[in-house]
């Protein structure tokens, strides 16, 4: 555990802490898995890119996520002649873009710091510092050394290529230039990308819970389709249960048998697709089932992966199975983590157009950006009420979903 650093503070020093030996860390980490290669073992920003592209799972759930929460993007603000020229600028430089963007970066990254492209406000852009390369330093940290500290904030610089010389240059920027957020920063400690152990500067990553999944998900896949190409889709498993009776009561020795098996084998070996088999034998087919219920098993790291990316199986388009009232209630758990996600992304890019405002000598806050409200499925009036006759949801939720009033049994 972090201790407190014995030296005692000066007048203008602070308490520091140790740096500890907890950061949590995996049994293995491979270059392999699955058909996959390379995967990076050094840099974990690197990794999450890799990891993220690795499976329809993770892309689409990336995408669902950070599309959904920039839903309706538009501006507000007191002047309307004002609100109409930041419409125009967010046409000409595909703002949108550029908040999926900051929302994709942080969610992946559990950070996202960025850079102006200039001062010129009609061209203004946010430019991320790629986390893979980037480096937040407080005080009293010495570029591309290690530290015994446990690094904390205040951020005092963002550093990319930390350390480098020759062709690739060293960039630091004060803090105050920085557009920064981070997602749960103080739930753990974690490493920087030069090994150093930090806490409240970086923000938790939504993939590094559901790395595994992804790894196992990968190696199930391989594994089946190398059964698939051992055995093929039509192999069979051929008994002759006839034979096997005559060989049982002595009629046949083991030798004719084993002759009648060898002879038959060679007559039907170049069966072609669709031809039937016909005589003594019986032909069962091969599976990859055996005893462990691959399928389910699958099925199982996929709903992992899903749930890293706050998605249901009604927003992945799965409904099998699941109630409407069971997948709104879900859909309504899941729209709580949402707006809390989109309100991190909200005062990032709010910070980006307070900068904007700047540049124009216009106040800050007098324009801001909205998203439209997250929104839930379409329910009936018949719906709410008989979800909540049948102890679905309660008084409370009828009330809040239907807008209207719901009757006790007697009431008037």
């Amino acid at each position: 555990m972090p201790e407190l650093n014995a030296a005692a503070p000066g007048k203008k020093s602070s308490f520091r802490l140790a740096a500890a030996a907890g950061v949590l860390g995996k049994k293995e980490n491979p270059t392999n898995f699955g058909d996959y290669t390379n995967f990076d073992t050094s840099n974990r920003f690197f990794r999450y890119q890799q990891l993220v592209k690795s499976t329809p799972y993770a892309s689409i759930g990336m995408k669902k996520l950070k599309t959904s929460l920039t839903k309706g993007l538009d501006f507000d603000g007191k002047s309307r002649r004002q609100v109409e020229e930041f419409r125009k600028w967010m046409k000409k430089t595909n703002l949108v873009g550029q908040v999926q963007n900051v929302a994709g970066s942080l969610f992946r990254d559990g950070t996202f710091c960025g850079a102006l492209n200039g001062n010129n406000p009609d061209t203004l852009k946010l430019q991320p510092l790629l986390m893979a390369h980037t480096t937040l330093l407080p005080e009293g940290i010495e570029h591309g050394t290690a530290s015994k500290v446990l690094l904390q904030p205040p951020i005092k610089e963002f550093v990319v290529n930390e350390g480098s010389t020759g062709d690739v240059q060293e960039v630091t920027y004060k803090a105050q230039d920085v557009v920064y957020g981070a997602l749960d920063e103080w739930d753990s400690i974690q490493l920087d990308i030069r090994e150093r152990e930090t806490c409240g500067l970086y923000g938790e990553s939504l993939i590094d819970p559901i790395e595994l999944s992804i790894r196992y998900l990968h190696v199930i896949n391989q594994g089946y389709v190398e059964f698939v190409k051992k055995y093929g889709m039509g192999r069979y498993s051929y008994s002759f249960p006839i034979l096997e009776k005559l060989l049982e009561s002595n009629i046949i020795d083991f030798n004719v048998f084993q002759t009648e098996i060898n002879d038959w084998m060679e007559d039907n070996k170049n069966l072609s697709q669709n031809e039937d088999l016909v005589g003594i034998v019986k032909a069962e087919a091969i599976d990859a089932k055996g005893s462990l219920d691959i399928m389910e098993f699958k099925k199982a790291l996929e709903t992992d992966i899903q749930l890293g990316f706050l998605q249901s199986d009604l927003s992945m388009g799965d409904s099998k199975g699941s109630t409407y009232a069971a997948g709104y209630v879900s859909e309504n758990s899941r729209m709580v983590a949402l707006e809390n996600l989109q309100l991190n992304l909200s005062n990032i890019v709010n910070d980006f157009i307070n900068r904007r405002l700047v540049l124009q000598n216009k106040s800050e806050d007098s324009v801001e950006i909205i998203f439209d409200e997250l929104s839930l499925p379409q329910m009936s009036a018949a719906e709410i009420t008989e979800w909540y006759a049948t102890g679905i949801i309660t008084k409370e939720q009828a009330l809040e979903w239907g807008g209207f009033p719901v009757l006790e049994s007697g009431g008037e």
